[in-house]
C-alpha cells in the first residue's frame, strides 16, 4: 500500500473514502486506466462504518437490479484472487448460507412467491423451506418455525482484508489522517479537493464516504443516517459453527458464527444519529437482542442457554451507521448538479454485498462506457431536493 504524507499537488481522480466502497473504487477505476488517489480520514483503510459491518453477502432479493449486483459481487469475492491478480490473497469467504425463517403461517405464501420471484431471476439455488425441512438440516432451530428460505453459495467474508486487497491492486496512493473539508467547485464543475493537509487540483472526485457523504457532498444526497447496532460473542462450544446467517423473518435479529463464537445484529428502525465517530451505543439494546421474547433466542433456543451469562466482557458490542436512501438502493454515477462529481455511496446497509459490482459499474459509467439509461443506480433518478427516507422501515 503505497501511504503518502503529502498531498500531490494535482490528480486524474481523488477518491474519498476508504471503506470496503472506496477501495473497490479504486481497483475497478484503475482498471479502466484512471490514476485515482484515495483521501480517508481514519488512520487505517476501513477502520470505520466497514469495520462494524456483519462483513455478509446474499443474492436473496426480490429486485432484479439488487441480484444483479449482488450476483455479480459474488462471483467477484469467490473468484477474488483471480479478479485481483494476487494468488496469496485472503478474505475468508465462509459460504455456511443465508437462512430466513418465520413462525407465522401468514408467510407461507409471501415466502413462496419471494422464492419463485427470485428463482425466475437467476437465482436458481435459492430453496423454499418446511419447519421441518429447516429442523432436519439445522436442529437448533424452533419447533415453531413454519416456513424459510435458503441458499447455500451466500455467507460473509473478512471485508477489512478485501478492502486493503482491492486497495493494494489498485496502486493507488492513500492519504489517512487526512479529512475533506470541500469539495471545491467552480460554475457547478469540480475543481479540487480542500481537506486538513492542503488541497488537490482535479476535476474528477468520487464520494464513497458512506455516512459522511452527505457532509462532503457539495449538493444535497438523499440519504439518511440510519444507526445500527452488533455484537461479537466470545468462544462457546454450544454455538454451532456450521450455522449458516439465521435471520428473523418476523422481527429482524440476525447472528451467525464467528471465530468460535458469533456476530448478531438488528435490523430494527432506530434514531437518525449524525455522522459521529465512534457512533454513540444505545446501552440498552444488548438485553432487547440477548434476553427479549423478541431476540436471538426466539428462533434459536440455545441462545437462552447462553445469553443469561453474557456479561459484558464477554462480548464486543459496537454501532455503525446505514446511509439509506429512499428506495434502499445506492447511488452510483454523476451527481446531479455538480460536474465532475461522481456518488458511490447509499448503499442501505449493502455497502459488503454492492460494493464490488457497483465499483465496477461506477467505473464504467465514468470511463462512459454505460449510459445513464442502462444504470439503474444513477442519482439522477431521485430529482434535486428529494428528501432522505423516515426511519420507518427493517431493512436486512
Amino acid at each position: 500500500m503505497r501511504h503518502i504524507d503529502q498531498l500531490p499537488e494535482t490528480a486524474d481522480v481523488v477518491v474519498i473514502g476508504a471503506g470496503i466502497v472506496g477501495c473497490a473504487s479504486a481497483f475497478f477505476l484503475s482498471r479502466t486506466g484512471r490514476s485515482p488517489v484515495v483521501i480517508e480520514r481514519s488512520d487505517a483503510v476501513a477502520s470505520a462504518t466497514t469495520s462494524v459491518s456483519a462483513h455478509a453477502i446474499r443474492c436473496q432479493f426480490a429486485e432484479p437490479e439488487n441480484i444483479t449486483q449482488t450476483t455479480e459481487s459474488l462471483d467477484i469475492y469467490e473468484n477474488f484472487r483471480n479478479v485481483i491478480g494476487d494468488p496469496s490473497a485472503q478474505i475468508d469467504l465462509t459460504q455456511n448460507g443465508y437462512l430466513f425463517a418465520s413462525t407465522d403461517e401468514a408467510d407461507l405464501a409471501p415466502f413462496r412467491d419471494r422464492v419463485a420471484r427470485q428463482q425466475s431471476l437467476g437465482v436458481t439455488d435459492v430453496e423454499l423451506l418446511s419447519g421441518d425441512d429447516i429442523r432436519y438440516r439445522f436442529p437448533w432451530m424452533s419447533d415453531e418455525i413454519v416456513v424459510g428460505s435458503f441458499r447455500q453459495r451466500d455467507g460473509w467474508i473478512d471485508s477489512g482484508l478485501a478492502a486493503n486487497h482491492f486497495l493494494d491492486a489498485s496502486g493507488a496512493p492513500i492519504a489517512l489522517e487526512t479529512a475533506v473539508t470541500a469539495v471545491e467547485t467552480s460554475a457547478n464543475r469540480v475543481t479540487g479537493v480542500l481537506t486538513s493537509s492542503g488541497r488537490i487540483v482535479t476535476s474528477t472526485v468520487v464520494l464513497a464516504a458512506g455516512p459522511f457523504s452527505p457532509d462532503i457532498s457539495p449538493e444535497p444526497l438523499p440519504v439518511a443516517r440510519w444507526r445500527r447496532h452488533r455484537i461479537i460473542v466470545e468462544a462457546d462450544e454450544r454455538i454451532p459453527q456450521d450455522a449458516p446467517m439465521t435471520i428473523d423473518a418476523n422481527t429482524g435479529a440476525h447472528w451467525r458464527p464467528h471465530a468460535g463464537g458469533a456476530l448478531m445484529a438488528w435490523a430494527q428502525p432506530e434514531t437518525d444519529r449524525p455522522a459521529t465517530w465512534p457512533v454513540e451505543r444505545d446501552e440498552s439494546w444488548p438485553d432487547l437482542i440477548l434476553r427479549s421474547d423478541r431476540g436471538i433466542g426466539r428462533l434459536c433456543p440455545f441462545w437462552n442457554e447462553i445469553t443469561p451469562d453474557l456479561t459484558p466482557d464477554r462480548y464486543l458490542f459496537t454501532a455503525g451507521q446505514y446511509t439509506v436512501t429512499p428506495d434502499h438502493k445506492p447511488l452510483i454515477g454523476p451527481a446531479n448538479d455538480i460536474e465532475g462529481l461522481y456518488l458511490n455511496t447509499g448503499y442501505s446497509g449493502h455497502g459488503i454485498m454492492g460494493s464490488p459490482s457497483g465499483s465496477r459499474l461506477l467505473a464504467d459509467v465514468l470511463a462512459g462506457s454505460v449510459r445513464s439509461a442502462d444504470n439503474p443506480f444513477h442519482p439522477g433518478r431521485f430529482a434535486a431536493g428529494t428528501k432522505p427516507p423516515d426511519v420507518e422501515k427493517i431493512v436486512l
